[in-house]
């Protein structure tokens, strides 16, 4: 109960993220275009979401190293998952 508000702010966020990815599918297939930043980012709201929600304790600006470099360490496995999303929906983007 302690963390409430943060865990209904992290579903929240995940629910738009997801959101936000199968619009830009749902784009990709019926009018072969997409939006390369949602392409990108929309996965990024998932993954800080996922993290938010497991980890309510985390919320607002890292204090400490530690709380930086999880920080930072969310923010580059978000990233990433979003290039892993781009590329999936359109491979001849990255020289394939």
């Amino acid at each position: 109960m302690k963390h409430i508000r943060a865990r209904l702010f992290a579903l929240v966020l995940i629910a738009i993220g997801a959101g936000l990815i199968y619009i830009n599918w749902y784009q990709l297939k019926n009018e072969n275009k997409y939006s390369f930043k949602l392409a990108a980012f929309a996965p990024l709201c998932v993954v800080g979401g996922l993290f938010l929600f497991l980890f309510p304790g985390k919320a607002g600006k890292p204090e400490t190293k530690a709380d930086k470099v999880i920080a930072i360490l969310v923010f580059v496995i978000g990233i990433f998952a979003g290039l892993v999303n781009w590329f999936l929906m359109d491979p001849g983007f990255f020289g394939r």
